[in-house]
């Protein structure tokens, strides 16, 4: 709207004025919905681009998080701002502390965006954010690797025939034949460092390009981490499209209203509370909760944060029970 209003300044004041019932608007108020405008550009960029119906979206949610908290903090620095936008920028960084505080603690968050080719370590500013989701991955990744070994043998590489290096009568070759025999011993969790590091070490993808793409072309070099990937870079970053799916629904029903009102009431109603279902974000703090794996270390330090709110937005849970049979 303020940018519709700068456009059509000269018409919007000759309009007002002949009105004349009303305060015109001054060159201040443009120059301040200008700032505005400047302001609050980058947020509806991240708004369509996370909000787009094609293409990976929730690897990139951490990396336009910080661009925007940046912006925010590169404005409040700009003395030249009138006073009214640097209030304005205050509120805003003090709400943005507040709302993604902690988003780089989601599992599924860090892990979709190292997964992602476009932007793996480099979306990470802060290296223990990433060495923690590193360690994540190898652990996941070390767990695929383990389900997916059919015997123990293949854990080890297979030595030369023995009779072989007995039978070997070069002296040149048979120190090293010796040497290749001796069996070469490696674990899930190595095997999934080599994997990772194979896959970091790669050149970034560019910006534009089609992740998934990437990802399908090379599902035979990295088995394991494209696994994973399936179970990541799926998730939506927005409920926005599901929403379009259910309104384009309800403009269908709506069209046969007249002839079954009953069946339309209960169609809204059942609409209504699946969109409630799609807009539910806590869930991530409850699976974040009831990874296995962490159970042990639950007795000497429990996530306090993550069970509060899982008791919050599951109130069917007992408080005191579940939190003693998690520890």
């Amino acid at each position: 709207m303020f940018q519709r209003c700068i456009l059509i300044k000269e018409p919007l004041i000759s309009t007002i004025a002949i009105i004349g019932n009303v305060d015109n608007l001054t060159n201040e108020d443009f120059e301040i919905m200008q700032h505005y405008c400047e302001i609050f550009k980058p947020f509806k960029e991240a708004t369509v681009e996370l909000s787009s119906k094609k293409g990976v979206s929730t690897s990139k949610v951490l990396i336009i998080t910080q661009m925007l908290h940046s912006h925010i903090k590169n404005n409040i620095q700009n003395i030249q701002l009138p006073h009214t936008i640097h209030l304005m920028l205050s509120k805003m960084l003090t709400k943005a502390d507040k709302k993604f505080e902690g988003i780089e603690n989601q599992r599924v968050l860090t892990e979709a965006t190292l997964l992602d080719p476009r932007l793996k370590k480099k979306a990470f500013d802060n290296h223990i954010i990433y060495q923690r989701t590193y360690d994540q991955i190898v652990e996941k990744i070390g767990a695929i690797i383990k389900r997916n070994k059919n015997n123990d043998e293949h854990n080890i590489n297979t030595p030369l025939n023995n009779n072989a290096i007995e039978n070997e009568t070069s002296e040149i070759w048979k120190h090293f034949d010796a040497q290749v025999s001796t069996p070469t011993l490696s674990t899930p969790t190595s095997e999934a460092i080599v994997e990772i590091d194979r896959y970091i070490s790669e050149p970034l993808l560019d910006r534009k390009s089609d992740p998934l793409k990437w990802w399908n072309n090379r599902r035979n070099i990295y088995p394991n981490l494209f696994e994973m990937m399936l179970l990541r870079l799926c998730v939506p970053s927005s409920s926005v499209l599901c929403k379009r799916i259910f309104s384009k629904a309800g403009y269908t029903i709506s069209e046969r209203r007249s002839r079954n009102a009953a069946s339309k009431d209960i169609c809204d109603v059942f609409i209504s509370s699946v969109q409630d279902r799609f807009e539910y974000k806590d869930y991530l703090f409850a699976s974040y909760l009831f990874i296995s794996p962490n159970f042990p270390s639950y007795e000497k330090h429990f996530p306090q944060q993550y069970f509060d709110k899982t008791i919050e937005s599951y109130p069917v849970f007992y408080n005191n029970k579940l939190e003693t049979e998690l520890k």
